[in-house]
């Protein structure tokens, strides 16, 4: 479903006009409101209260969860994690070498005994 060229609300099908410039470019409107803003009044939508443009540029009418913006984690202890991570794994290589050897070992000593 397209928009419209200056409010920005959805249209439905069958409804609005399409408008085709002699450039090629296409404005589709919802009613001729809006038609008679943009191309006869030559209206900026940004300027109009009532358009999605102006919504958006001066923040009015947003829902509480629109507004909220992801927050990104701070990366202010990345050496620390990243050393801590180091860690871990050379501890891991520590204990995966030492279990053979220490299984080596008890059975060096097994056979020493026999």
């Amino acid at each position: 479903m397209p928009k419209c060229a200056f409010c920005g609300n959805q249209i439905e099908l069958g409804t609005g006009k399409l408008f085709v410039y002699v450039s090629g470019k296409q404005d589709y409107f919802c009613s001729s409101k809006c038609e008679k803003n943009l191309l006869h009044l030559k209206r900026k939508p940004l300027k109009i209260r009532w358009t999605e443009a102006y919504r958006k540029e001066n923040k009015k009418g947003l829902k509480v969860e629109e507004k909220k913006e992801a927050v990104k984690p701070e990366a202010k202890n990345v050496e620390k994690v990243e050393e801590k991570t180091v860690e871990k794994v050379e501890e891991k290589k520590e204990v995966v070498q030492e279990q053979p050897k220490e299984e080596v070992k008890k059975e060096i000593k097994a056979e020493k005994k026999e």
